[in-house]
């Protein structure tokens, strides 16, 4: 069986996803926004990962504690590499750093990728976005996920799709212990 391209991530509610879609509508028609279908917070991109890699992985998450933690995104940013439009907020809850931390020490310990960069929290709008835009108006958006999901990535048919392969619950505890 082939390798599967996965991540870590947070799936939004229809409500979220309805906001986040009149965001998108306030953006030009010369870029690929990403379909409703496909919006997420990432935890962290692992990249290529064999099944067997990928079962580890379920074991070492589901061992994990897992906090719910609250995000604010508040800023539209453009990236200039991977030319993307997203919708970012600052990592400022000590459960959601932890989290974010602990995803890397575990893509380390399987040998998957691993950012190079700080965990920024945000939500890809849109794709092929050269530039920055601006005068779209909107309202800071409060996530507040219950559920990890490791995620898969791959072209599908219509474009990349994002089936879940596993999920987790969240824990109501306040804090990392």
């Amino acid at each position: 069986m082939a390798d599967k391209r996965v991540f870590l991530g947070f799936s939004l509610t229809p409500k979220q996803a309805q906001y986040i879609e009149a965001i998108q509508q306030q953006l030009p028609i010369s870029i690929r926004l990403v379909p409703s279908d496909n919006l997420h917070m990432t935890l962290a991109f692992l990249g290529q990962a064999s099944n067997k890699t990928i079962d580890a992985l379920i074991l070492r998450v589901d061992a994990l504690n897992k906090p719910r933690f609250k995000v604010t995104l508040d800023l539209i940013e453009h990236w200039q590499k991977p030319k993307i439009l997203c919708l970012k907020g600052t990592a400022s809850d000590p459960n959601l750093m932890a989290l974010a931390k602990t995803a890397q020490l575990i893509a380390q310990q399987h040998g998957l990728h691993q950012s190079e960069h700080h965990y920024n929290p945000h939500i890809t709008l849109a794709r092929k976005a050269k530039v920055m835009v601006n005068d779209v108006t909107f309202q800071p958006i409060l996530l507040q996920p219950t559920v990890l999901h490791l995620f898969e990535s791959f072209a599908g048919t219509n474009g990349v799709e994002y089936p879940i392969l596993h999920s987790w619950s969240l824990s109501d505890i306040n804090s990392i212990k």
